[in-house]
């Protein structure tokens, strides 16, 4: 039999309640957004490091056909231009959410967010702006003026291992990927408790496997992460 670990098909990632774990860090942001939906106004979802907030406002709003999610161009855009690509696709809508990019913005996106934002205000729409980024990346001071002026809602990574292990398993199962149970406790006990650095390392065992065909089991896991740890 082949050793390969992933299905051929590229599957796309399910952002979903069926594969979101909830746990103590995140139950404040889930109950917050359900009350956004409701009563609405300004609302910042925010982390300090990779918490699941994507996963968790697709798998709140995607059902609702009064939400519009509203996509950064891959492409640079002008602020104008960006702005009326936005507009274009939510004007009609109630309530709009904007996951944006972790950290720094360029100063095009800044503006337009910021436009965005009072055009929200104006047209008594709801918004909803997802951003993980620092101090120092609040940037135009207009942007900043205005965020700091939302509600806010943090979110953070799971604190204990038993959720760290359900989050992992949640995305390899996402990734289609059969682990050993050995690797996972392997990651726990080698690699920093961060959910940033747990998936760093798995996107490094991912790659390893399919490079070299082989199936990742713990001793091989340790043996590769070895490098990155000593």
């Amino acid at each position: 039999m082949s050793e390969q670990q992933m299905l051929p098909l590229p599957l796309p990632s399910k952002q979903d309640y069926g594969s979101w774990v909830q746990h103590v860090q995140v139950e404040n942001a889930a109950s917050r957004l359900a009350l956004w939906l409701v009563r609405g106004g300004l609302l910042w979802l925010s982390s300090d490091e990779i918490a699941g907030k994507s996963h968790l406002i697709n798998a709140v709003f995607r059902e609702y056909p009064q939400v519009k999610f509203l996509k950064v161009d891959e492409k640079p855009l002008s602020s104008v231009q960006q702005l009326k690509d936005w507009l274009g696709s939510c004007e009609h809508h109630v309530y709009w959410v904007l996951d944006l990019p972790a950290g720094k913005l360029s100063p095009a996106l800044g503006y337009a967010v910021f436009h965005l934002i009072e055009r929200a205000k104006n047209m008594n729409k709801s918004l909803l702006i997802s951003w993980r980024c620092k101090v120092d990346d609040l940037q135009p001071p207009e942007l900043s003026s205005r965020l700091l002026m939302f509600d806010g809602v943090y979110m953070s990574a799971p604190q204990h291992d038993e959720d760290l292990q359900k989050v992992l398993q949640s995305v390899l199962r996402n990734m289609q990927w059969d682990m050993k149970d050995t690797v996972l406790p392997v990651l726990l006990q080698y690699v920093p408790r961060e959910l940033s650095a747990l998936l760093d390392a798995i996107d490094q065992l991912d790659d390893y496997s399919k490079k070299h065909n082989k199936k990742m089991n713990g001793a091989r896991a340790l043996k590769i992460l070895g490098h990155s740890i000593d």
